[in-house]
Formats: structure tokens, C-alpha cells, sequence
């Protein structure tokens, strides 16, 4: 069975759509091929993979929190080479290209764990074995942007906007684009429009300066909802920083006008809540997050210090800080780590998406 581009699926339950797919083969295995389908779905983006000549079926998400550290509880399956065959849909592959992979299960062998190893990086997913019953096809929906009829429609679009645009001042249309077109993504209006988060509470400092407090829809850890962050504001952030450079801790996201922390409330490491702000209400104010240990507020505070106060300083140096006598610990490693490579990849896959009509998140997946 093949799903193209647009498939609706029901998988255990989670309705999904098939927004991408990559056909393999392993020149290691006798050429033996499988599908995987690039799926977006309520629990984020995930893959299929379909291999019907062993008649083994499983669904992933990305495990960066692995970092390469493999466990004892893993033991390898398989190991090969992938060569991409086919692609088509929201996928960044070419056809020839390859890569290096290997594939563990656990003892209860329903779960896995899966290492692919491209020419610009290394990728890990965990996921499970499901049975192809599991998968439900629930009909088809086409995307928007593709077929003439949406292009004749979009010129026609543009075509007015340009018209309007030309009958505009020309303060009018400087701020036009400062504030509008091209303007920086915002975290806390992909929080607000994103089915993943739920608002939490609000809390209010300084200035009139508020910082809003989302949870994540389910147990998960802080690697994985960051990730779903940068790929939701397109990697656009100046540092992403972790505490320790420790899988599964405090990761603070800075970008030109905002301040995010993503952490574990201190009675509840299952919840991971993101607390999002302007860069302003960090200025002003060094209250604790909500329902943040000791340990995440000092880590906040420095993080904040050590990341944002400098330039805040000389962007609001009429306003009173409460970091102007701060006397804490400071933070050397700002960004430049794994998060912040992550960030750079999604905003280059971003820029390629807006001038071609490729699409994806790197060579791999």
C-alpha cells in the first residue's frame, strides 16, 4: 500500500496526514526497499515506516536527547545503507543520496531506536512497532498550495496587494514591512496558535511587563518541546542554551524580542512548561518561573544575565532593571551547542522552502 502526499491516516488512533515521503533501498540487503511517509499529526511531526517485504511497521519521533549515549537496554537489530529511490512532498532528499543506519530494539522488543548517519549530521529517532491493521486510511485532503487554480489566485493576491501598496505613503509602507511582511516570527503567538500548548497562568512584573506560562500537551521532555519550538518560529533565534548541556534540563531560547525557558515544574518531571516573554519583562523583573525549583530560578536568572541583559541594557536604558545590581553566577556557554546547530538547520531549511519548492528539515528527515 502506498499513501501519496495528502493521505489522512488514523494510527492507533492519532489522526495524522501524509505531508512527505522517501522511498530506500539497501544495497546492503539485496536491494530490499520500504517507504517512510513524513506525517504531521496532533503529537508533532513523526514518520512512518512502512516495509512490507518484512511486513515490519513502526512510527518515530525525533530523540535528540540521545546525543549518541546508547544505552545497555538497547541491542542492535539491523545496519545498512539507505539510498533514497523516490521522494516527493515535504522532504528534503534527492534521489542518490545516502546514508549510513542502524537500528536497535529494547528487551520487551516493541520499541526502537534508530541511528542515521548523513554526510552533514547524525539523526536519532525512538518509536515502536505497530501492527498495518493499526493503520486506518481516513481519506485525502489536498494541499492549498498546490494546482493552478490556488496560483492563479495567489497572483491574482498579490496583484491587488501590489495595487494597494503602491497607492500607500511612503511612511505607510516602511511600516508596512518593519512590522508586518518579514517580520520575526514570535514564540508566544506559535504557543497561542499551537494545539500542542495550554496556557497555563500569566505572571506580572514590572513596567506592566507580563510573561505567559504554557504546558505542553503531554509528558514529554524539555529537548523535545524546544526543538518543537524552533521549528515552529522557523530557527529563528539568536542562542538557544541548555543547563549543563544535559539532555532533558532547563533550555533557555533567546530571540530579538523575546525570552523563552523551557523546564520541569519541581514537583511534576513528566510536565514540561514554557515560560515566553518580552525581552523586556527579563529586563525589568527576575521573578521565579511558575512552580520552578530553586535550582531552575538561579539557572533562569544567570541564564537570562549571561544571554540578554548586556544589549537589553542599551535598548531600554531609561527603564529601571532589577538585574542592575545582580551579583549571581554567570553562564560562559551561551548557545553554540547542539540546539543552537538545530536552530541554524531549520532556518536554513526555512529560507530554502520560501525560494524553492522543495521542502524539509535537512539532507535526512
Amino acid at each position: 500500500m502506498f499513501y501519496r502526499v495528502g493521505t489522512l491516516l488514523n494510527i492507533n488512533g492519532m489522526d495524522g496526514k501524509v505531508i512527505g515521503y522517501i522511498r530506500y533501498r539497501n544495497p546492503d540487503d539485496g536491494n530490499k526497499s520500504w517507504t517512510e511517509y513524513r506525517l504531521r499529526t496532533s503529537r508533532g511531526e513523526c514518520w512512518l515506516s512502512c516495509d512490507e517485504e518484512y511486513n515490519e511497521y513502526s512510527i518515530s519521533w525525533p530523540a535528540n536527547d540521545v546525543r549518541g549515549q546508547i544505552g545497555p537496554e538497547w541491542h542492535k537489530v539491523d545496519e545498512g545503507t539507505q539510498v533514497v529511490q523516490s521522494s516527493g512532498g515535504d522532504v528534503d532528499v534527492d534521489p542518490g543520496e545516502r546514508a549510513s543506519f542502524v537500528e536497535y530494539e529494547d528487551a520487551t522488543e516493541d520499541h526502537t531506536l534508530s541511528v542515521e548517519i548523513w554526510s552533514d549530521g547524525t539523526e536519532f529517532s525512538k518509536g515502536e512497532y505497530i501492527e498495518q491493521s493499526s493503520i486506518i486510511e481516513k481519506g485525502y485532503e489536498a494541499s492549498r498550495d498546490r494546482g493552478s487554480d490556488n496560483r492563479v489566485s495567489k497572483l491574482v493576491g498579490i496583484m491587488v496587494v501590489f495595487m494597494v501598496v503602491c497607492s500607500m505613503g511612503s511612511s505607510l509602507l516602511s511600516a508596512l514591512f518593519s512590522g508586518g511582511i518579514g517580520s520575526t516570527p514570535k514564540i508566544s503567538d506559535y504557543l497561542g496558535n499551537s494545539s500542542s500548548y495550554v496556557y497555563e497562568t500569566s505572571i506580572t512584573g514590572n513596567e506592566q511587563q507580563q510573561a505567559m506560562v504554557y504546558k505542553y500537551y503531554t509528558s514529554s521532555t524539555t529537548d523535545t518541546v524546544a526543538m518543537d519550538i524552533i521549528q515552529g518560529v522557523d530557527g529563528a533565534t539568536e542562542s538557544v542554551t541548555q543547563n549543563n548541556d544535559t539532555a532533558d534540563a532547563e533550555i533557555g531560547i533567546l530571540t530579538t524580542n523575546e525570552y523563552c525557558l523551557v523546564y520541569h515544574p519541581e514537583d511534576d518531571k513528566d510536565v514540561v512548561y514554557v515560560q515566553v516573554s518580552d525581552r523586556k519583562y527579563n529586563y525589568t523583573s527576575d521573578h521565579s518561573p511558575y512552580r520552578s525549583s530553586s535550582s531552575t530560578t538561579s539557572w533562569y536568572r544567570s541564564h537570562y544575565y549571561s544571554s540578554g541583559y548586556s544589549s537589553d541594557a542599551s535598548s531600554y536604558s531609561s527603564t529601571p532593571s532589577a538585574y542592575s545590581m545582580y551579583n549571581g553566577s554567570t553562564i560562559h556557554n551561551i548557545g553554540n551547542g547542539y540546539f543552537d546547530s538545530y536552530s541554524s538547520s531549520i532556518r536554513q531549511s526555512s529560507v530554502n522552502n520560501r525560494s524553492s519548492s522543495g521542502g524539509g528539515l535537512s539532507s535526512g528527515k
